[in-house]
Formats: structure tokens, C-alpha cells, sequence
């Protein structure tokens, strides 16, 4: 039937309704999101019957204005039997060329080789004495903060591009992108010091992205080395070398002096000749953003390493929300190209934003295209950031639902006390205050409770700033690891570049914000107004020292533990009453001090067999009439206390002391 009708009753006034049911088979197209009411509207039945159909199908959110997201609308929808359409969340964009399936047509390219290890074993020294420059001597603590692209032309003739991977563990998620942006893993492990923590999350990484592996044992010239054993440990984690029946390639090097260099080249050139690795030159760019940050006199620069393609100044690429008329390009010496072909890594400038660590990017065909694919892309970002507001959102109307049918019982109440006094079954006439007061009562038993578990746990708000992307994003994740229980970081902001006056304001809005500065700094006039508004502005140039710097400040606004230590007993041996002014009377108690000293700034403790039955300061501490301020060993003295006159011979009197000793963020 094309007129479907119903007759029901409603659950409010009992009356029974008809109306029509949706024609079956209709589409309905639904918004991102609909309330309750908007889609009884739209589907053009009562609400109460929408509601009982969303209790039939297990659904929790039964008011009229709560949120439903379009896929809950549509399991709604079903139940009529109508068509519900989800709009296709399509706009303009751009996708990667689909990869050829005989690629023996096109050129051979350059392999890309990744080298990843444990801080300090050595990676950045390999690439050093590959590359006969001097990149460690330019690093922060000697270790590697950033992913580094290199291009470096070997005695044969051969050109590797390499990807030098920081090894601290805070810079986990570079590693991961090297590994994934990378034809071969160098797997750098010192023989003086073994496999350690970022060696095993290395090796994690290049078997998760499925690349090949090549061991570099470095420092086996140093006393007391031995490469043997490297074998063995690494063994345990998955890599079985060619020393011990495996498929995997290692190498004695010493990165330092050198020795062992040669060997290792040609074994990533065979490596990669048995890969054959090509690539198209023929089609628009195809890359992947590696670095990218704020230069002075350049604006916002990228690394980018170029997958397919080829990248020419002048071209329009977008990466993530940003896009970029290509306005120059460098290679990693600071000499100007002006075309980048596959497994080059150059630096491109000219980007509207700074683009993000780890984008790909994608050759636009002008402009406009390039924009309209942005528009696009933070549209659809904006939508799924409120897809997962609704949650929130309904909390929100749940609390003030249940208001409002607090609000509304009490009127009920008080009609029905009204209604009570003039049938002579209450003496006094109500008055609406003392109902509605209830109510009040309620909400602010409610409202208190809500911000008595905000402030349990202190938050600290912190801003980061740092050179490049791949930095302010392993600070941020590093911090937000640190443990939470007791007092939380609230990242409420990040950029690359300078600290601004702009940040300081955003850290100030908050109370004790932080501007945490990592190998960037702020000028004159921002520190001045950091001073006046009371934010503290930390720069730092080393991870772990930015890491234990913050444990330390987050440890400093935590308050102390007391630790309490008795530094005295004393026996009761008798009391007495004494009169004091206005006819009052308190009692004193005739001690002996059997330990330590009992001083009169300490708290004190009384126990009785063994039990407590007091705790509390001392109003007076008196020795043959005098007051003194300790009583030590052996002494007698008598002591009263303002709040207890129950104290009884035989009774032990401690005397407690009470030391801060600082937190403990675990």
C-alpha cells in the first residue's frame, strides 16, 4: 500500500493517533548528522513512535534532541521500511597513479636506504664517512633529532640516497616513516654495546614495512668488543644473519675510522641490484614529506623525498590540508635543482602551510584544483571531527534533560501540595521555593561533583614549538607518556617556528602554562611578556634533557608526601588540674621522656595500650614552672593540650615530626 497508517497510543496523553507510515521503499537522504526530532520530521512520524522503534532496535538515546550520526539514523530508517541514502563524502581529490604491473620499461633508480639504531652506535658517523662531510659535529648532543636525506655518489659511480633516523626513543614515529619510505634497512648496532631498546623497535619496524635488512656491526675496533656475540642477540629478535644459516647480510665496520665502508657499499649495491628497483619518470610527482619547518627569508620549506615522477619547479603539489606552487627546490648540500626524479630527497619551498611529516604528495593539475582538493580534504576532516563530538554533545543534553524533568516533577509537587492545602489535608499553603530548592540542591551536589573529579588530577598546560614537524610530533607524543595519575599535560597547542606572543598568550590562558621551545627560541619582547603574564618559556636543544626537564617541574607542582618520623616518646606518669585565669581548668600530664626529644612544635601522638586516642599539637610544654621548647631524655615535663583533657597515667606520649619528601610522577 502506498497510504500505510497505524493506530497507536501515545505515550503521554493515552489518546490514540493515527498517522501515515512512510511509503515503503521511499529514499530518505540523510545529513551527517539529525536530532531525534529532525528525523520523526523527516520521516514524518510522531516522536514518541521514533522513540519506541529506537528502544525495539536497542538504542539508549530516547529524547528528542539528542544527536544521531547518519549511519544511527539510517538503522532508524530501516524500520519503516524506507530506503535511507548516505550522501557519498566525494569532492575533488587526488589519488596515486596506479602502479604498472611490468615495470621492466622503465628506468633503473637509485635504492633508498634507511639507517636505524640505537642512540649513539654510530649512524650518523656511517653516514659521515660515506658522505666525507661532518654531520655530527652540527648535533645537538651528538645524536640525530630529525630524519636526515642524503644523497651520496659512491667510488663506483653508484647513488644512494640515505634516510639517517634519530635513535632516541622519543622519535619512534620517525623511525617508523623511515622504514616505511625505504627500499633497505641498515640496522646500525655498536659490538661494544649490543642490541638495546630502539635496535629491537628498529628491527620491528623494517619487518612490519616487509624491507630488507642489512647489519651493520659497527665499532669492532674498540678494546673489549666483540661482533661475534651481536649474532647471537640479534637472533633472539628475528634476524638470523648469514653467520648463523640466515639470509640476512652483516658487516664489520668501523664507522670512525672507516675501515669496512667499502664492503658495505657494494653489499646495499648488490642488495639492490637483486631488487630492481625502478621507477617512472614520465608522470606527475609522486612523494613523501619527510621534514618540513619555518625558514627565516624562506617561509615554510619541506623535505620531500620523490617516489615516482618527477618534481620540476613550477609544478602545484598537495600534502595533507596544504598545498604548494613549487617556487625552488635544493639538494641536501643547499645547491639549487630544477628537476627532482625518483629516490631524489630535496627541499621544497613555497608551501601555504607547513605541511606535515609523513604526507604523501601528489602532483595537482593548476591551482585551483590543487585548492579545491584542500577545501575538500578539510571538510571531510572537519565532519569527523564532528561525528565524534556527538558523543559529547549528548552527554551534555542528557544532564540538562534530567534538569529539566527535575524541574518539572517539582512543579508536579508542588501543584499537588497546593491542590492538598485547599481539600484541608495541609495546614500551610506551599510555597514553589522549597520545591524548586531541591532541585537546585541537586544540581549543585551534581555540578560539584563534576568539578571536584576535574580537580583531582592538576593539569598543566603546555605549548610546543619546535624547528621542524617530526620534532614538535615526537615531543608531543613523548610527553603525553609520561604517567598521568597524579598530575596530566594538557597539549593545548603546537606549531613550527619561533615562540610568538601569540603562544605565550595561549599558554597564559591556562594557569602555570609552559612554552616548551625545542631547538627554537623567542625574542626579546616574547620573553618580556612570558615574564609579565607569568608563563614560563623552557628551551632546549637535546630530547632527553627537555623529557627530564619537564618529569622535574611536573614532580615540582606536585604536593610534597609527608613522611612522618618520631623523634621522642615520653611515659605519663600522673596528672593533676590546674586552675587557670577565669576559673577555667585544664589538665596537665607529669611526664618522663624515655626516647629521643619531645618538642613542643611537633604534633603529638597519645597512645593507650597500644591504641591512639589522640593526635594533636601541644598548648604548653613546661619543665618545674618554665616553658621550654624540647624536653630530651631522661627530663621531666608537664604538657596540657586545647583540645583533649583525656590523658591518663601510663598513657605514651609521641612526639612526631613530619618530613616533605617530594613525588614521584609513577
Amino acid at each position: 500500500m502506498s497510504d500505510r497508517s497505524e493506530g497507536l497510543e501515545s505515550d503521554s496523553n493515552k489518546k490514540k493517533i493515527k498517522f501515515k507510515l512512510p511509503k515503503k521503499g521511499q529514499e530518505v537522504t540523510l545529513p551527517l548528522t539529525i536530532s531525534v526530532d529532525g528525523l520523526a520530521k523527516l520521516l514524518n512520524v510522531p516522536n514518541f513512535h521514533l522513540l519506541r522503534k529506537m528502544r525495539r532496535i536497542g538504542m539508549d538515546k530516547l529524547a528528542n534532541n539528542y544527536i544521531l550520526s547518519n549511519e544511527e539514523a539510517a538503522d532508524i530508517a530501516l524500520e519503516y521500511d524506507v530506503v535511507p541514502i548516505i550522501p557519498e563524502d566525494k569532492g575533488p581529490e587526488l589519488y596515486p597513479q596506479k602502479i604498472p604491473d611490468d615495470m621492466s620499461a622503465h628506468p633503473l633508480r637509485p635504492p633508498v636506504v634507511t639507517i636505524m639504531g640505537h642512540v649513539d652506535h654510530g649512524k650518523t658517523t656511517l653516514l659521515d664517512t660515506l658522505r666525507s662531510s661532518s654531520i655530527t659535529a652540527t648535533e645537538a648532543g651528538g645524536i640525530t633529532q630529525h630524519i636526515g636525506a642524503f644523497s651520496v655518489d659512491l667510488k663506483s659511480g653508484q647513488n644512494i640516497t640515505f634516510l639517517d633516523t634519530p635513535g632516541h626513543a622519543a622519535f619512534s614515529a620517525m623511525r617508523a616513516r623511515g622504514a616505511n619510505a625505504t627500499d633497505i634497512v641498515v640496522l646500525v648496532v655498536a659490538a661494544d654495546d649490543g642490541v638495546m631498546p630502539q635496535t629491537k623497535e628498529a628491527i620491528q619496524h623494517a619487518l612490519e614495512a616487509d624491507v630488507p635488512i642489512i647489519v651493520a656491526i659497527n665499532k669492532c675496533d674498540k678494546p673489549g668488543a666483540d661482533p661475534s656475540t651481536i649474532h647471537n642477540e640479534l637472533l633472539k629478535h628475528g634476524i638470523q644473519t648469514e653467520e648463523l644459516g640466515g639470509d640476512i647480510q652483516a658487516v664489520k665496520i668501523s664507522a670512525l675510522k672507516g675501515t669496512g665502508m667499502d664492503e658495505l657499499a657494494e653489499t646495499i649495491v648488490t642488495l639492490a641490484e637483486v631488487l630492481d628497483l625502478r621507477a617512472e619518470v614520465d608522470i606527475p610527482a609522486h612523494a613523501t614529506v619527510i621534514e618540513s619547518q619555518v625558514e627565516k627569508g624562506r617561509g615554510s620549506v619541506a623535505s620531500v623525498l620523490v617516489k615516482r615522477g618527477t618534481l620540476r619547479a613550477g609544478d602545484v603539489v598537495v600534502a595533507g590540508t596544504t598545498w604548494c606552487k613549487v617556487r625552488g627546490m635544493t639538494d641536501d648540500r643547499g645547491k639549487t635543482v630544477k628537476s627532482a626524479g625518483p629516490a631524489c630527497a630535496v627541499r621544497v619551498m613555497g608551501w601555504k602551510e607547513i605541511p606535515r611529516a609523513g604526507d604523501l604528495v601528489l602532483q595537482a593539475g593548476s591551482e585551483q584544483n590543487a585548492k579545491d582538493v584542500v577545501a575538500n580534504r578539510i571538510e571531510k576532516r572537519t565532519n569527523r571531527e564532528r561525528l565524534a563530538t556527538i558523543s559529547e554533545l549528548n552527554d551534555d543534553r542528557r544532564s540538562e534533560n534530567e534538569r529539566s524533568e527535575s524541574t518539572r516533577e517539582a512543579e508536579i509537587a508542588f501543584r499537588r501540595a497546593a491542590a492538598s492545602f485547599k481539600k484541608g489535608l495541609r495546614t500551610t499553603y506551599p510555597t514553589k521555593a522549597e520545591f524548586m530548592q531541591k532541585v537546585s540542591k541537586a544540581d549543585a551536589t551534581s555540578e560539584a561533583s563534576s568539578e571536584a573529579a576535574k580537580l583531582e588530577t592538576p593539569v598543566v598546560p603546555i605549548v610546543i614549538k619546535g624547528d621542524v614537524s617530526g620534532t614538535v610530533e615526537a615531543v608531543s607524543e613523548s610527553l603525553e607518556k609520561l604517567p598521568s595519575s597524579k598530575i596530566r599535560i594538557n597539549i593545548i597547542g603546537t606549531g613550527v617556528g619561533p615562540v610568538t606572543e601569540s603562544d605565550v598568550a595561549m599558554a597564559g590562558a591556562g594557569s602555570q602554562g609552559v612554552v616548551i621551545a625545542f631547538n627554537v627560541k623567542a625574542d626579546k619582547k616574547t620573553l618580556s611578556v612570558a615574564k609579565r603574564e607569568g608563563v614560563e618559556v623552557k628551551t632546549f636543544r637535546i630530547i632527553y634533557n627537555l623529557l627530564e626537564d619537564v618529569e622535574k617541574m611536573l614532580v615540582s607542582r606536585l604536593p610534597p608526601t609527608l613522611v612522618e618520623e618520631i623523634r621522642g616518646e615520653a611515659i605519663v606518669q600522673q596528672t593533676f588540674d590546674i586552675t587557670l585565669r577565669a576559673g577555667l581548668t585544664t589538665t596537665v600530664a607529669g611526664c618522663r621522656v624515655t626516647t629521643g626529644a619531645v618538642a613542643r612544635a611537633n604534633k603529638m601522638r597519645i597512645l593507650r595500650n597500644g591504641a591512639e586516642v589522640h593526635i594533636g599539637p601541644a598548648s604548653s610544654l613546661k619543665n618545674e614552672k618554665h616553658d621550654i621548647t624540647e624536653a630530651t631524655k631522661g627530663q621531666e615535663f608537664g604538657i596540657s593540650f586545647d583540645d583533649f583533657e583525656g590523658v591518663k597515667e601510663g598513657d605514651v606520649i609521641q612526639s612526631l615530626h613530619y618530613n616533605e619528601v617530594p613525588q614521584k610522577l609513577n
